[in-house]
């Protein structure tokens, strides 16, 4: 193994009013998965996303800490109806919300959108929607569902993350300085992982470094690592052997201009690199191996100011660059020998602004955001000839939204938002791709959204409203010819994808906890499907396949949250959380299910603080159903996997004020299970599924030091 270098047309909706009521504060800061913990955190940015009638959850910073997160697939561990999609080789690419993922899913940090994912139908280039470390965010907040507020990109829903602040760290007021020092082990990768976290003020200027390293090793299945195990090809059982490694430093400066007026400075440079030895798609004459690499920069000025003005209360705006890209290199030992070297860039300059704006019994929040990408691919590769999937090309995105929250009376707040979003795509072409025609679409949405208190403790919520996303630019524009017998066609006449969405739910809560059951409804039209076998040809006797769109997809579930302190009833410090999720999806024209819908999913957990607060300890059990072959569509009835019962135990403790300590065992049974979006775009039948186990019982520990 070679080793790591360094490292709808115009939606129109009639709307109807939902009843609820107004959340209190304990529900805002406890609406979390099963972890209880929550801190307050000071917000870099207005946030100009709308939950009201929404079903949202956040993971707190103490929740990462506490449940030894290392990555997006850990912090989604615990929250059902959501799930990170991955691949053996290139890692998480992204998070499924719903049964709906990739592109449809908004990921933003600190407000700026992520890079899309590229690559559907390539073995050789994929990227993903992961460039970010844990161990720099403040929280993750998910919500669930469409949200004509956060725009095109919410489509099923959105992932916002926050990277940390200095004043998280500082004293209130007056000059101080913070540090630590953590370091961490996974045994499922035998990743090592540093961390080092220095805020300051002096003065008006506060300041923020936080720097990690992370290297490890292929992520076990339940059978182990790949133990030196040579065996080639798709019966192999054991995972491929991987080295990874990765680099995240995020800087943060804020400035407080007065008391209510803060203008900042960021910026974050990620990177990582993964070599393996791809021993599952190696044969005896052509052994495969592969170096992959992922960067992301962003710099970005923001600022706050609040002050009453005849045009708002208090407004927001941020500018951001942003440039993302994915190098995917596999050689291939052969006679004669191909090296191939992929990759695929995003680069983004983006603005948004947003504000709010009191009058009687309304509150206005408005605002606007722009962004300009350029997109490339590029493809090199000493067989065949040099060439791009995809066109260069330019995008121009912008959107703009109202929203009223209006206190109707005592127990009623009414939301109506409108929308608009505008995309266009124009490509250029060169001696590898022709140019396209431009491709253009905006759309007006619309939602309502109420809340109702019926008692003191009972209230009930709903949404409902219109959906709109573009197509992005390897649905309109990828292009391949294998010259064996087979080919995938662009078809840039792609209409966007439109939705009709609606939730509704009812939630209870007092001092001790609360408790929340939710339903929802969504009609997709115009859903974009990739992979479309068009027939064969004279010069593909296998087929052409392309992207086109289905009409009339349906996804509907229920889920229920709470969490309650048991203070009196075990003792002091006990509580108990859990959390279900059912989703059902199915594409009406064919009448066969979505392979995106998760199984049915419970997560409960039963955690013990000390009064102290010097230690405490949580045992997490999560539930999930088979997926039965008749869930399947016929094709794929080989993937039915069983149900499976994980049992997870984390605990901290600290020695001094100084000194924290985490520990956990996960899936102490060692059961044997396999999770649904791993296997569920498997296509070979012959795969050794065995290999695509996740790991047994493992073990983690992080020790921070802090001064």
């Amino acid at each position: 193994m070679r080793q790591i270098k360094n490292r709808f047309p115009l939606s129109v909706i009639a709307s109807a009013v939902l009843l609820a009521g107004h959340s209190s504060a304990w529900a805002e800061t406890h609406q979390t998965s099963v972890a209880l913990e929550s801190i307050t955190v000071e917000s870099e940015a207005l946030d100009n996303n709308s939950t009201v009638g929404s079903s949202t959850s956040t993971v707190t910073n103490a929740e990462l800490e506490t449940n030894l997160v290392r990555d997006l697939d850990d912090a989604v561990r615990y929250e059902p109806g959501v799930s990170t999609t991955q691949d053996a080789r290139f890692g998480i690419s992204g998070i499924t919300i719903r049964g709906l993922d990739e592109n449809r899913v908004k990921l933003s940090v600190d407000g700026m959108d992520q890079a899309d994912a590229y690559g559907p139908t390539s073995t050789y280039l994929r990227t993903g929607r992961n460039a970010l470390d844990v161990d720099s965010l403040e929280k993750i907040t998910i919500e669930k569902g469409g949200n004509v507020v956060a725009g095109s990109g919410a489509f099923g829903g959105s992932v916002r993350y926050q990277t940390k602040s200095p004043a998280s760290y500082l004293n209130p007021e007056g000059n101080d300085t913070f540090g630590s020092v953590k370091l961490g082990y996974k045994s499922a990768s035998n990743e090592l992982s540093e961390t080092v976290t220095v805020a300051n003020r002096q003065g008006k200027l506060e300041s923020l470094v936080v720097y990690t390293h992370r290297d490890g090793e292929e992520t076990e299945n339940y059978y182990g690592d790949s133990n030196g195990d040579v065996t080639m090809g798709s019966d192999r059982q054991s995972v491929d052997p991987q080295d990874n490694g990765s680099d995240n430093l995020l800087l943060k400066g804020i400035y407080h201009l007065s008391e209510h007026n803060k203008i900042g400075l960021i910026a974050e440079h990620y990177e990582s690199e993964m070599t393996s030895d791809l021993y599952s798609e190696s044969t005896n004459s052509q052994l495969r191996d592969a170096d992959d690499d992922q960067t992301r920069q962003r710099i970005g000025i923001f600022q706050e100011y609040q002050r009453k003005t005849p045009a708002f209360d208090s407004a927001a705006w941020q500018l951001d660059y942003q440039n993302t890209k994915t190098t995917n290199r596999t050689n291939i030992a052969s006679t004669p020998v191909r090296n191939i070297e992929r990759f695929y860039e995003e680069e983004a300059i983006a603005f948004k602004a947003d504000a709010n704006k009191q009058l009687g019994q309304h509150q206005l929040r408005y605002g606007i955001n722009a962004e300009q990408k350029s997109l490339e691919n590029y493809n090199q590769d000493t067989l065949y000839s040099n060439s791009r999937f995809s066109p260069l090309a330019d995008a121009d995105i912008a959107g703009i939204y109202l929203e009223d929250a209006w206190q109707v009376n005592d127990r009623w707040l009414l939301t109506p938002a409108i929308r608009f979003d505008s995309y266009r795509y124009s490509t250029s072409g060169d001696e590898y791709v022709s140019a396209y025609d431009d491709s253009n679409n905006e759309a007006f949405t619309a939602q309502l959204a109420s809340e109702f208190t019926i008692t003191e403790t009972t209230s009930v919520f709903g949404k409902v409203g219109s959906g709109f996303r573009a197509p992005k630019l390897d649905e309109l524009y990828y292009y391949y010819s294998s010259g064996r017998g087979y080919a995938i066609v662009p078809n840039p006449d792609l209409e966007p994808e439109e939705s009709l969405f609606a939730e509704a739910g009812v939630r209870y809560e007092t001092n001790r906890g609360f408790a929340e059951v939710v339903a929802f409804y969504n009609d997709y039209n115009n859903f974009i499907e990739s992979n479309y076998r068009l027939g064969a040809t004279a010069e593909n006797p296998y087929g052409e396949y392309t992207t086109i769109n289905l009409n009339d997809v349906v996804i509907k579930g229920v889920e229920a949250k709470g969490a309650w302190s048991l203070d009196q009833v075990i003792g002091e410090g006990w509580s108990i959380a859990g959390a279900i999720a059912y989703a059902d999806g199915e594409d009406k024209n064919s009448n066969e299910a979505l392979n995106s819908i998760s199984p049915l999913t419970l997560v409960t957990g039963l955690g013990y603080d000390a009064p102290s607060e010097q230690w405490g300890s949580k045992l997490n059990l999560t539930w999930v159903a088979s997926k039965s072959a008749s869930d399947l569509a016929e094709s794929d009835s080989w993937l039915a996997t069983p149900s499976h019962t994980l049992v997870d135990l984390t605990a901290y403790y600290k020695p001094t004020d100084y000194v924290t300590i985490n520990a956990g065992v996960f899936n102490a049974f060692d059961e044997e299970y396999w999770v649904w979006n791993d296997i569920r775009s498997l296509s070979n039948n012959s795969v050794n599924l065995a290999r695509y186990t996740r790991a047994g019982r493992n073990v983690g520990v992080d020790v921070t030091v802090s001064f």
